[in-house]
């Protein structure tokens, strides 16, 4: 329990007080932001056009004018929908090799090793060289997620095994983030599944808080760089990286 809690403050400092680490927190938020500003700017600069599948039912220009600010707003609204269900899978998506680098970053500077220039180029052409690779870990790794995700979803169904499976949700989401570790030190499967067995305690609470934090609106859109920081600092206190 002092791990869970002394993590927190410190996993919040390390994005707080390195410019560096801060920009690759808020960069995967500002692009997916970005991404759903276009969209909804394609969306009022042609919501004329839809006007042309209405065309037998339109007599005046004033009506067409009216019909395409109907469309736009809908269109929008939906829109802004659809952003609340998915805004934090894609920041997820798109902060992979950004979080890869941050959780690497953070480790560095705590244990004290110092492998990277902290010139902020030399940051960026690192996202650059390692998005590939991350890509393919993600990729595993999601894929791995969605197999067990499925799994509790069965056990939800059963309201016997209720704790079962938001303990299963719970892990797998610190399993998510601590991957980055686990990669970073080329640990194979056998010694990841010890270590959720001889941390379970830590990462499946752990897990929970960030659970509740995912279910906030707006605050959601950060959860991804925040708990790559917290549970790197708190799996090197588990592994006694940390005095």
């Amino acid at each position: 329990m002092k791990d869970i809690i002394r993590s927190f403050p410190l996993a919040l400092k390390m994005i707080l007080t390195d410019p560096i680490n801060f920009v690759l927190s808020v960069i995967p938020s500002i692009m997916a932001l970005a991404i759903y500003f276009m969209m909804i700017f394609f969306i009022y600069t042609n919501s004329y056009q839809l006007v042309s599948f209405f065309k037998g039912y339109i007599y005046t220009a004033d009506q067409a004018t009216i019909l395409a600010k109907i469309l736009t707003a809908v269109l929008v609204i939906f829109l802004f929908f659809v952003m609340s269900w998915t805004f934090v899978i894609v920041v997820g998506i798109i902060s992979a090799p950004f979080n890869s680098l941050l959780s690497s970053r953070i480790e560095q500077k705590l244990t004290q090793r110092i492998a990277m220039d902290e010139d902020q180029n030399h940051a960026i052409l690192a996202v650059k060289n390692s998005m590939k690779a991350t890509l393919i870990n993600e990729i595993k790794k999601f894929s791995l997620l969605l197999l067990a995700a499925g799994v509790a979803f069965l056990l939800n169904l059963f309201p016997p095994f209720y704790p079962i499976a938001v303990l299963l949700i719970a892990i797998l989401l610190s399993v998510q983030f601590i991957d980055y570790s686990w990669s970073r030190h080329n640990m194979p499967l056998t010694m990841c599944l010890n270590d959720i067995v001889k941390n379970i305690i830590p990462y499946s609470l752990s897990g929970a808080i960030f659970l509740g934090l995912v279910a906030i609106p707006l605050v959601n859109a950060l959860i991804p760089a925040f708990a790559t920081s917290y549970f790197t600092v708190l799996w090197l206190y588990r592994q006694k990286k940390l005095v």
